[in-house]
């Protein structure tokens, strides 16, 4: 059975790369889109994957390298068996088209609560087509009234969990930081389609820590994201640097979209969201709900939430996450078991 993995994000890169350790006597075909640091993280992992398609912020532009993409994956790729990817309706799309199965990670159900643009709406009908859907237990309900066909997996816990199973704390971290203490911020992820209000709160953030006297350790999501520091002492690391290190290491957590405030959080450490929108993530809404992130989009409250907040102890054990990532490679184990014996 070959398997084929499309990485089209950071975050996806860590998820997947846990989920290859598992299935290394399988016979697995990874393809990468190039955005940020995605395919530098891939390579770093070791991961031999062939780059096809580039992100682009632009909407007019970002739709229509969709669609392109997509015919270069159907022309590129090589025969496959069943096709792994996370919230990407173009490896799905290709899936269907060669009529081969499909299991689709995700998460996001806040593009089934709000009004979206006509691309993201037919790229969240053609994710619906995936044969095997798993999801948090959190995001469920969402999922569930919108998924016609397939069947749905649910696991207790968040994606961020998976790969955090994996990590080992590198104990020479700290000596690629110009500070002993440091917040880490990340911005919003303002080009998202699902992303209504595109104001940063960022350059804000910024100077307020820094008349606090507080470190920062800022990571652009983009190139252009660097012009909010403009004229601030934030830290801008030139290379890239491990995130869950980052996380880890860090006082606290900061993010304009999702995936480092809840890495935070499984990790038992001090976690913050400013997402840009009173409708939240299922998955978030259940992490702030239990009081593992605290959400705000007033600068002067997250400053005031962090200064109030003592800062956690670093432990080196993920019980909990080891159990999640066990369920979710057991789900997959499950529907590839299922699946040999068909082919």
């Amino acid at each position: 059975m070959i398997i084929w993995i499309d990485i089209i994000n950071a975050s996806h890169a860590l998820f997947f790369n846990s989920i290859i350790k598992e299935f290394k006597s399988k016979n697995i075909v990874v393809t990468i889109r190039e955005r940020a640091e995605t395919v530098d993280l891939v390579k770093s992992f070791g991961i031999e994957g062939k780059v096809i398609g580039k992100y682009y912020r632009d909407s007019i532009k970002k739709s229509l390298t969709m669609i392109q993409r997509t015919i270069e994956l159907n022309f590129k790729i090589g025969d496959f068996d069943i096709s792994l990817s996370f919230e990407n309706g173009m490896n799905v799309a290709v899936s269907k088209f060669r009529n081969k199965k499909s299991i689709l990670f995700c998460d996001n159900d806040l593009k089934f609560i709000q009004k979206v643009a006509l691309i993201q709406k037919l790229e969240t009908k053609i994710k619906s087509m995936a044969d095997f859907l798993v999801i948090p237990e959190a995001c469920y309900d969402n999922f569930r009234a919108h998924k016609k066909r397939g069947t749905i997996g649910t696991y207790r816990g968040y994606k961020e969990d998976v790969y955090i199973a994996d990590f080992i704390p590198d104990v020479q971290f700290m000596e690629k930081i110009p500070f002993d203490n440091f917040v880490a911020i990340r911005p919003e992820d303002s080009d998202s389609f699902y992303v209504k209000d595109k104001r940063s709160i960022v350059p804000e953030l910024l100077q307020l820590f820094q008349r606090e006297g507080i470190n920062v350790i800022y990571l652009p999501r983009e190139k252009e994201d660097a012009n909010y520091a403009k004229g601030s002492k934030a830290y801008i690391p030139k290379e890239t640097l491990n995130g869950l290190d980052l996380v880890y290491y860090a006082d606290a957590t900061l993010t304009g979209s999702g995936t480092m405030a809840r890495e935070a959080a499984c990790m038992d450490k001090t976690a913050v969201s400013f997402f840009p929108s009173k409708e939240l993530l299922s998955v978030d809404r259940q992490l702030i709900n239990d009081r593992k992130i605290f959400h705000s989009r007033n600068p002067k409250e997250i400053v005031e939430y962090i200064l109030s907040t003592s800062r956690k102890k670093n432990l080196a054990m993920f019980d909990r996450s080891k159990i999640v990532k066990k369920d979710v490679i057991k789900l997959i184990s499950t529907y590839f078991e299922d699946n040999l014996e068909e082919t």
